[in-house]
């Protein structure tokens, strides 16, 4: 009995499957260990990171939006210039004679101040289209004899706003401007020896077209601004027109 129960027992040892670990297993990971990371996992993090960034920056513009349901316009970002412009004014100034001639052209000097007010406005299109000048112009005519002369000098004060029609994006158009303001005028009659003085102002509309530029100076804000252009300058019933140019510095 005893030698029969052995050889059932040896006879079922000998047809049993060994149970034998796979290698495809993967070994248990415990909690304290960490698995050990990649470059794929790290450029995988550093995506995840920038998506998240680029989400923070769309939901802060989705917050700015306006009564409409539009979103703020960011185009005092993406060009930082406060629209202002400095420039010196050079050219022929035509004066209308009081002898009857056609004109009495003179040079012609001065300054003048742009400031684009359109960047107030929020409006991409109207940004740089719309702006005004404070302008200072000057010329003066003389003539006579050595008994008798006459010596005018002039000086036209303005403020006018103008439209510009850009050339596409670039920093170069076209403009027409209209404005007013006065024009001084003191004149000096001399007759031998003696000098009279007559001095007075009167008023005065400035309107004419002409074409600009702003092309950027380097990597900065500073800006090259120049400017062609003919004026017509309307003081009482006389017309004096400025055929020139300027040339500054815009910021």
């Amino acid at each position: 009995m005893k030698t029969w129960l052995v050889r059932c027992l040896l006879g079922g040892l000998a047809l049993s499957t060994p149970a034998l670990a796979q290698d495809e297993d993967d070994p248990y990971a415990y909690p304290d260990e960490e698995p050990a990371r990649t470059n794929e996992q790290d450029d995988y993090e550093e995506r995840r990171r920038k998506n998240v960034d680029q989400t923070d920056d769309f939901r802060e513009a989705a917050e700015q939006e306006g009564e409409d349901g539009d979103f703020k316009t960011l185009s005092r970002l993406d060009d930082p210039n406060l629209g202002v412009a400095i420039e010196f004014i050079s050219g022929a100034l035509l004066l209308d004679s009081s002898r009857g001639e056609t004109f009495d052209t003179r040079l012609g000097l001065g300054v003048r101040a742009t400031w684009e007010y359109g960047r107030i406005l929020d409006s991409e299109p109207l940004r740089e289209a719309l702006w005004a000048d404070l302008r200072w112009t000057y010329g003066s005519v003389s003539d006579g004899t050595n008994f008798i002369s006459g010596d005018t000098r002039l000086h036209y004060f303005t403020i006018a706003p103008a439209y510009e029609l850009k050339l596409g994006k670039s920093d170069f158009g076209f403009f027409a401007q209209a404005g007013g303001g006065v024009a001084y005028q003191a004149t000096s009659i001399t007759v031998d020896a003696d000098v009279t003085k007559v001095n007075g102002l009167k008023p005065l509309l400035q309107y004419g077209v002409g074409f600009r530029g702003r092309p950027r100076i380097g990597s900065g804000n500073l800006r090259l601004a120049f400017r062609v252009e003919a004026l017509g300058f309307r003081r009482g019933y006389m017309n004096d027109f400025f055929l020139g140019g300027s040339l500054g510095t815009a910021f």
